[in-house]
């Protein structure tokens, strides 16, 4: 055989074979991370040390904190974020749970939580709920700072959620400002909604569209008047308001 020929054999075979080391170097040297990274997840270096909640009381706090179900000395890569976000918003007072991990082993709970706005009356006494429709709690008095609205809800849990044809009403009760829940008594209706006002009158406020422009005609009308004089204050149209104080009034109530 061709002395150079035979070296060019030579040489190819050489080449494949540092090809197939570098190949097994590889492999071995994923496989060496790899467990590597495994056990020092387990390690102490990485294990939850410390658990911060954030954004709720002392009292929530310590239902939030059973509700995750993270106890220090797990490690940190077992902390399913979203499986613990799911538990905690089980809580009928928590509308969200975001969780953050730090290398330095915490946990950071920020928890969002539900304001009352509105109470539905039923034979056990007031249903409190959220502007979501969410069931906070149930009080034998209606709490004074919540409006109370005339319809029936059943007697839903804490937890469950009201009807959502109610929706509606709760989200007016939720965006009235503070100085015109002072002068309004109740809520009711479906798809037209009225607020009744101390004086005797009411507000015909039509459907839940425009909540804010409504509400800030309303108030607007009623700071300038005699509430004791007004039959009704149509806001249906909040860009053109309507006051009537007389029973031959052409917006009667729907």
């Amino acid at each position: 055989m061709d002395p150079r020929i035979e070296s060019r054999r030579i040489d190819v075979m050489r080449a494949k074979g540092r090809r197939r080391l570098r190949v097994v170097l590889l492999v071995v040297a994923v496989l060496s991370l790899g467990v590597g990274a495994y056990f020092l997840s387990k390690s102490s270096l990485f294990d939850v040390d410390e658990i911060v909640i954030e954004g709720v009381s002392e009292e929530l706090e310590e239902e939030v904190r059973r509700a995750a179900g993270v106890q220090k000395g797990k490690p940190l890569l077992e902390v399913n974020s979203s499986s613990t976000s799911d538990r905690i918003e089980t809580i009928p007072w928590v509308k969200e749970a975001r969780i953050s991990r730090s290398w330095g082993g915490i946990i950071t709970i920020r928890v969002s939580s539900r304001d009352p706005v509105a109470a539905f009356v039923n034979e056990e006494g007031w249903v409190v709920v959220d502007i979501e429709g969410r069931v906070l709690q149930k009080e034998d008095v209606l709490p004074y700072d919540l409006l109370p609205i005339e319809e029936q809800i059943g007697n839903p849990s804490i937890g469950e959620w009201a009807p959502e044809q109610v929706i509606p009403l709760i989200e007016v009760a939720g965006t009235i400002s503070s100085e015109l829940t002072g002068d309004i008594s109740s809520i009711k209706g479906g798809d037209q909604i009225e607020l009744l006002l101390f004086g005797g009158g009411k507000i015909l406020f039509g459907d839940s569209s425009d909540i804010e422009g409504k509400v800030l005609a309303a108030a607007t009308i009623l700071s300038q008047v005699d509430q004791s004089s007004v039959l009704h204050i149509d806001v249906r149209a909040p860009l053109t308001p309507v006051l009537c104080r007389d029973p031959s009034c052409s917006y009667p109530s729907t």
